[in-house]
């Protein structure tokens, strides 16, 4: 009966094989927040992005809200309004002029849909409220890139859909090989073999 047992083993495998591979290892968003979400990302100044959920007071600015969060703001000297350094980063720059293109801290706040989009006003300026985004993030070079965090459900937004799991983040023992086989392969498979194993202890009675 080796035939038959090994086709019974073929069987629970294939059957296996169909079972969804869970999301698990995909990185999730920020937890919701019920204030204003406050983002630091140093980027190539080293170290990671850093959230923050902030309570904003009556007539707090964008910079209020860095400052509650825990990260100072340095203002230009000859700018009052403009940041220089953030968390007193990058400790090589200058603060008498403003801050070179190519090398600078620039400001972001999420839109009605969560997404961010650049601040036309200064950080003193901006009003910034419950349910909202802001984030500063460094450039270093001269193409303008909005924060790599997405907040997802923590400014209200819609989350983004979890990414495709690769055959190195399945879960132990899956078959990420079938994760994509089409659905009625299971089915058919497994008539093939119940058909074949019948036929095999037909032919040994």
């Amino acid at each position: 009966m080796l035939i038959l047992r090994d086709l019974l083993v073929a069987l629970a495998i294939l059957a296996g094989a169909t079972a969804p591979v869970s999301s698990a290892a995909a990185s999730s968003a920020p937890e919701a927040c019920d204030g204003v979400t406050v983002v630091v990302e140093p980027n190539a100044l080293g170290g990671d992005p850093e959230v923050a959920c902030v309570q904003p007071g009556e007539g707090d600015t964008g910079a209020d809200l860095f400052e509650k969060a825990g990260h100072p703001l340095t203002y230009v000297t000859s700018m009052p309004s403009v940041v220089c350094r953030v968390d007193e980063r990058p400790k090589a720059a200058g603060c008498a002029q403003m801050p070179p293109a190519d090398a600078y801290w620039s400001l972001w706040i999420t839109d009605d849909s969560g997404a961010w989009s650049y601040a036309s006003r200064n950080v003193t300026e901006i009003s910034v409220t419950s349910g909202q985004g802001v984030a500063f993030t460094w450039i270093d070079d001269d193409v303008v890139t909005a924060p790599a965090t997405e907040l997802g459900d923590a400014v209200g937004a819609p989350s983004s859909p979890s990414p495709e799991l690769s055959p190195d983040d399945a879960p132990s023992g899956s078959t990420p090989a079938a994760e994509h086989l089409p659905a009625w392969v299971a089915p058919a498979g497994i008539l093939a073999l119940f058909t074949v194993a019948g036929a095999v202890w037909w032919r040994r009675r």
